[in-house]
Parts: C-alpha cells; sequence; structure tokens
C-alpha cells in the first residue's frame, strides 16, 4: 500500500479590511503557531492528496458533499476537523487497536482583536469634550483569542498609522484624535476606534474691573466692587481665588462688595485655576487701594395720606420727602429709586406713579468726595381703589312691581369692605338730609324716600354717592264684613244698639290694602282661638252648634298685609229676637 498525503489549499485573497483609507492593509491568512493550523475563517479550502511527500498532487473531490466543497469553508470559530474513518498503525498497516479516528486539526479564526486605551496620570475634565491636564499618559492593550495579536496600530491627527509600542506621552496641547485598533495573525483587524480629547497645559488669565465710584485712581467707595474676570481657552475656568490683606482665600462667584473693610488702605490678590488642575497662583495679581467708608445719612418722611396696618398704605396723592446731611464734605447729591426703575435726582417732593401695589423706595445720598451712603428702603402700598359698600334690607320687605316696600321697623344695613388698607368709615343720609357715619339704622314717615350712601378708606379713596330708594308701608288692611241678610231688629246691650239677625244668617269677611296687599285675614268667636279666614267662605251662625235666643256673638277679626301691618275689628250682634 502506498503513503497517502494530505495537502489543503487556501486561497488566498488580496483585498484590504478597512473602515476608511487611512487604515493599514491586512491581508486574510494563514498562520502556523505551536504546530496549530489557523485560517482566516471566510477563506476557501481546497483539499488534495499525494502518495509521496513531495509526489503528484491529487484534488480530493467528494460526490456526496458535491455542492459544499472545493472550495469548503469552516463553520465553526475555533478548532475544526478534517477526520478519516479509522486509524492505521503506519509499521503493521492494520488498523490500530483500539480503534480510533485520525483527526486533522484546524482552527477557524473569524474575529477580531479587541482593544481598550487607558488615560492615566493627568487630571480629567469632562464637558463637551475630554480635557486633560499635565502628565497624560495613554496606554493600549489588546486581546486576541485565536490565531493571536499581531499587532495595535495608532495614529495622532492626521499622521499615518504607526505600530504601538510603548505609553503614549501626550505633553503637547491641543486637541488630539487618537485613532486605534489591532490585527491579528490571520488577517482579521478591529474597527478603528477613536477617542477625541483635548491637552490644556495652560492655566487660566484672570483680571480684574473696577464697578462704581473711583477717585483718584485708587480710593473707592464703600459701594463700589470689584468684578473678576477669567478665561481659559481650553478646559475652561473651574475656581476663581481672592483675598484681601493677606487674610483666607475665598471663592469669587460674584461681584466683591466692600462694606465689610474696614476704612484704609488694602490690597485685593486674586488668581484662577482651571478644570484639570492648571493654577495662576504664582503668577497671582494684585490691586492697591484706599476705601473711604464716610457717607452721608438720609431720611425719608411721608406728607399726605398714610395708615400703617399690614403694609405701610399710602394714596395716589401722598408725597414723599427725602433730606440728608453730611457730618464733613457735605452733601453733593440725593438719588432715589422706585422699584428698581431708572435712578434719579432728588429735588422737590415727589409721588408714587398711580398704579395699585406694592412699591419700594430706594434712597441714598453722595457727598462731595463720592461717598455714597447706604442704601434705604421704604416698602408701601399705593391704594387708589375706595372701598365697596352695598346696602341690604332687613325684615319685613316685599317688591312689588320692582319696588321696594319695607316699615319703619325694617332694619337698614350698609356693609362695606376694602381689601387694600380697609374702611375707615361709611356715610348716609335720608332724604338729601346731612350725611351721617353709619350704624344700623330704619327709615320712618310714610311714603317713598331715598337713601344714599357711601365709604372711605384708611388713605381717604371714597366711591361715588350711591342712592337706594324704598317705600315705607306702615298702614295696615281696611276690613270690611257683610250679612247675608238685612237685620230683623235692634238691641240693646250695655248703652250700645246692636243689630239683631236670624240663626240662618251668614257673615261675610273681606279686607282692602292699598300698597303691598292683604296676605292673610283671621277670625275668632268669643273668646276661641284665632282661625284663617278662607276667602269665598262664610261665617254661617247656624252652624256654629251655639246657637241660642237672645245670644250676643262677638266676631274678633285681623288683616295682615304682605309687610306684617296689622289691623284688627270687633264684630257684635245678635242672633234671636229683637225688642
Amino acid at each position: 500500500m502506498k503513503n497517502i498525503y494530505l495537502s489543503v489549499l487556501f486561497l488566498i485573497p488580496i483585498w484590504i479590511l478597512s473602515q476608511n483609507n487611512s487604515k493599514l492593509d491586512h491581508q486574510k491568512r494563514v498562520h502556523i503557531k505551536n504546530d496549530n493550523t489557523y485560517i482566516q475563517k471566510s477563506l476557501p479550502i481546497y483539499l488534495n492528496f499525494s502518495t509521496e511527500p513531495n509526489g503528484k498532487n491529487y484534488t480530493l473531490n467528494s460526490k456526496v458533499s458535491k455542492d459544499y466543497t472545493n472550495p469548503m469553508y469552516l463553520d465553526t470559530e475555533g478548532i475544526n476537523y478534517i477526520r478519516s474513518k479509522w486509524a492505521v498503525d503506519k509499521n503493521t498497516k492494520k488498523a490500530a487497536s483500539p480503534q480510533q479516528e485520525i483527526l486533522f486539526e484546524i482552527y477557524a479564526d473569524g474575529l477580531a482583536p479587541k482593544t481598550i486605551s487607558a488615560f492615566k496620570n493627568a487630571p480629567k475634565y469632562i464637558s463637551n469634550k475630554n480635557y486633560y491636564g499635565k502628565g497624560l499618559v495613554v496606554d493600549l492593550n489588546a486581546k486576541d483569542y485565536g490565531s493571536g495579536l499581531e499587532n495595535i496600530h495608532f495614529r495622532l491627527n492626521s499622521d499615518g498609522f504607526k505600530v504601538y509600542s510603548s505609553s503614549l506621552e501626550m505633553n503637547k496641547e491641543g486637541e488630539i484624535n487618537l485613532y486605534y485598533y489591532s490585527s491579528d495573525n490571520v488577517g482579521n483587524s478591529e474597527r478603528i476606534k477613536n477617542k477625541g480629547f483635548v491637552v490644556d497645559l495652560t492655566p487660566p488669565t484672570t483680571a480684574h474691573s473696577i464697578k462704581g465710584i473711583v477717585y483718584q485712581e485708587s480710593i473707592l467707595s464703600p459701594k463700589t466692587s470689584f468684578i473678576i474676570s477669567s478665561n481659559d481657552n481650553l478646559s475652561g475656568v473651574k475656581n476663581t481665588f481672592y483675598l484681601f490683606d493677606e487674610t483666607d482665600k475665598s471663592y469669587y462667584s460674584s461681584n466683591i462688595k466692600l462694606y465689610n473693610l474696614k476704612d484704609g488702605d488694602h490690597v485685593l490678590k486674586y488668581w484662577s485655576t482651571d478644570n484639570v488642575k492648571n493654577s495662576e497662583m504664582d503668577n497671582a495679581k494684585t490691586f492697591s487701594f484706599y476705601l473711604d467708608k464716610i457717607s452721608p445719612v438720609s431720611k425719608m418722611d411721608v406728607v399726605g395720606d398714610f395708615f400703617k396696618g399690614k403694609y405701610n398704605y399710602v394714596s395716589e396723592r401722598t408725597e414723599f420727602k427725602i433730606t440728608s446731611t453730611d457730618n464733613k464734605a457735605g452733601v453733593k447729591n440725593i438719588y432715589y429709586r422706585i422699584n428698581e426703575k431708572e435712578r434719579s435726582t432728588y429735588s422737590q417732593n415727589f409721588k408714587l406713579p398711580n398704579k395699585q401695589g406694592i412699591y419700594t423706595i430706594k434712597y441714598n445720598a453722595v457727598d462731595n468726595v463720592e461717598n455714597i451712603s447706604k442704601n434705604s428702603y421704604k416698602t408701601l402700598f399705593l391704594d387708589n381703589n375706595p372701598p365697596e359698600t352695598w346696602i341690604k334690607y332687613g325684615s319685613p320687605q316685599f317688591f312689588k312691581d320692582g319696588e321696594l316696600f319695607i316699615t319703619s321697623k325694617t332694619k337698614v344695613i350698609l356693609n362695606s369692605k376694602d381689601g387694600e388698607s380697609g374702611v375707615q368709615n361709611t356715610l348716609y343720609s335720608i332724604d338729601n338730609q346731612a350725611m351721617k357715619n353709619y350704624s344700623s339704622f330704619t327709615v320712618d314717615g310714610e311714603g317713598k324716600h331715598s337713601i344714599n350712601f357711601y365709604s372711605t378708606d384708611n388713605v381717604n379713596n371714597a366711591h361715588e354717592k350711591r342712592e337706594s330708594k324704598c317705600h315705607v308701608d306702615n298702614t295696615p288692611p281696611e276690613i270690611f264684613h257683610n250679612f247675608s241678610i238685612e237685620p230683623s231688629g235692634t238691641k240693646k246691650d250695655g248703652g250700645e244698639t246692636l243689630n239683631v239677625y236670624p240663626n240662618y244668617t251668614r257673615l261675610y269677611l273681606g279686607a282692602t290694602d292699598q300698597k303691598v296687599g292683604t296676605d292673610k285675614i283671621l277670625y275668632s268667636i268669643g273668646k276661641g282661638k284665632l282661625v284663617p279666614y278662607s276667602s269665598g267662605s262664610s261665617l254661617d251662625i247656624s252652624e256654629l252648634n251655639t246657637f241660642l235666643k237672645n245670644k250676643l256673638y262677638e266676631v274678633n277679626v285681623q288683616a295682615i298685609d304682605k309687610l306684617g301691618n296689622k289691623s284688627e275689628k270687633t264684630i257684635r250682634f245678635f242672633v234671636g229676637k229683637s225688642d
């Protein structure tokens, strides 16, 4: 039996695996390492055999798997096998015992290495970009789990790719784009990774300006403040520090006020740091100045309408007077402003704008060497709305055709309210008499009346007089009665001559009210209980079951109108025979 030698042909195309034109060429290939054969997974494989080490090669064809051979492709990442059924001993040419397959190992590698970057030894700040300070070192590390790592490749900005061999020291300031990737021994290369960052090696620059009054370049007023501005072209300013006269440093966040400094000479020192710890402290700047703190004293007086309640209330008529004194240089100007509007120079009394609301008046004075007094404030509420007043009538009352009817017992109530300074007083008059302070009242006198009223608040705002009309009706209804038959005669009772009626007579009642109308009629017979009289009914004496000849009857009648005015009438008569 001749020996058979198997050969594997790998067809290796020449092409570029790259995501952009700057990536290096990496040819797909076969790599032998530690007697292991690694092939780039997408490469085609052709199988050949020979019966001698250097003999003729014969192509190995497959009828069973014709559609998947010549070339064939490896489907499994990692180890694959080309196998023969049973092994034969090379010497005896007999099947090996125990039986075992012949396996030719071949490793498919279609996975690229993975590379990570590590930024070390420098402060870092993240904003819209990543910023690093002094001492930055970048390490690149890659791993490959197949044929093994060939190289790590990197480039900075527009430079070409280089093979990475040691840590990258970033000692040049500016914006940097680091591109990197790795390739393995069979031509797999990972997608290019990019890290954009900025190296910042320069500290900020800081300057000051003076806001407020400066006299002879270095004499400052207590109202003057320092503005410190700093600039950093890369990572940006993180903190600005300042101190006076070698005291403890402070963080700068807003204008530096001078109120807490004593009168006299002072030195301002300041510097800044950026977000990656570059500091200007070694070259801190200083400014020497003199603070003059002697200032005038001012006060403000309110002239006119004023009421102290929840707020200090004034009216549109109120004036304000400001006076100021100074013990040295003399007052130069007095200033005021209303609700932080434009500052005005005081020359005469002034008023608030004629719009209701809360106002704050800020005022101060300046002397002839520009010392400015501390701001004084007065908060006021301008009340230009008059109170509201309304009238309410108690009981009894009745409306007829839109006209209000009351009696002289009906209480008249005036209610008022004021949402600002409050009601001071309410005044009223009846039928154009003199106005008087309000307390609950009634209206006397039958007939029509008019009530005028108004209120003033505590800063003397008053609304226009209002009028309410009413009609006083104290007159009760007039009671009428009729019998169903003429009297049959008369009879004396204690000197009074009374009519006599037969026992079947009927008595009819009625009442008329001239203004509001009758509300109800009540009656009682003798000392009986008052009962309502129904219109259309009559009193039938014959139905009372108390009929007696020569009996005297007294019928007491009450008529009440819609206002409760009441009239009474007693009807006396005999039932029986006359004298």
